[in-house]
């Protein structure tokens, strides 16, 4: 997965905007539900937090019914081929659902919290190692197709405290900034403290660690694109 992103990225970088470099792209996912399959039920983990325990990422995400995107883990079963968009369906009479993608409106420049409700603004934080050192081999969860559990909605989670009814509990592995960097949702106005806490994090050893979820630098932008037909006009947090 981390692979292919930072393939997604330097692509971005050198093709942004053009009509070829989406097509191209969109043949790497899947967006989900597929033609004639009603069910569009999926946990959005972009701008989530998680926890940490044992070296596995356990990150409070909202539980939408929407279109979404991700990569389309491909896999067999019965002699029928599968994907996630598959998994999606199964998971709702099953007790789960996966971790997709969808542009969340939180750090849109134009949402508003007072109408919209849901939660207050936020912004992407660049965690760059060209201009902070620190941020390179930083951690963050890798959200992408992770596995969320109904029985954590409307519960109390170690480590995020109350998992509200539309929000879910999603298992994610832990992963290495890699030299492009990463981004991560946070708190508007910019915080610094936030960024060197949350773009600096070195190890997850310790239970409970809290670290974000994160992308890698550009993915995010061309994902929505790719879903939504137009990059999203969102509010940065550069330092």
């Amino acid at each position: 997965m981390l692979k292919t992103l930072i393939f997604v990225s330097i692509f971005l970088v050198f093709f942004v905007g053009t009509t070829t470099s989406v097509f191209a792209l969109g043949s790497l996912f899947v967006q989900c539900p597929e033609q004639g399959v009603v069910a569009n039920k999926f946990a959005l983990c972009a701008i989530a937090q998680c926890t940490t325990i044992d070296k596995i990422a356990y990150c409070k995400c909202e539980v939408l019914n929407q279109e979404s995107i991700s990569l389309p883990y491909d896999y067999t079963e019965n002699q029928t081929k599968k994907n996630v968009c598959n998994l999606l369906v199964d998971g709702l009479d099953n007790g789960y659902t996966v971790s997709t993608y969808a542009t969340p409106v939180q750090v849109l420049k134009d949402y508003d919290p007072v109408v919209e409700k849901k939660g207050p603004k936020m912004a992407l934080y660049t965690c760059n190692p060209k201009r902070n050192p620190k941020t390179l081999n930083a951690l963050s969860a890798q959200c992408d197709g992770g596995i969320c559990f109904s029985s954590t909605s409307g519960t109390i989670f170690p480590g995020m405290g109350e998992v509200k009814f539309n929000e879910i509990i999603c298992s994610c592995p832990i992963v290495k900034a890699s030299s492009i960097g990463f981004q991560i949702a946070g708190p508007y106005p910019c915080d610094k403290s936030y960024y060197k806490k949350q773009c600096e994090v070195q190890s997850t050893t310790k239970t409970g660690t809290i670290i974000n979820v994160g992308a890698v630098t550009g993915s995010a932008s061309l994902l929505s694109k790719m879903l939504d037909g137009s990059f999203p006009n969102l509010t940065r947090c550069n330092f």
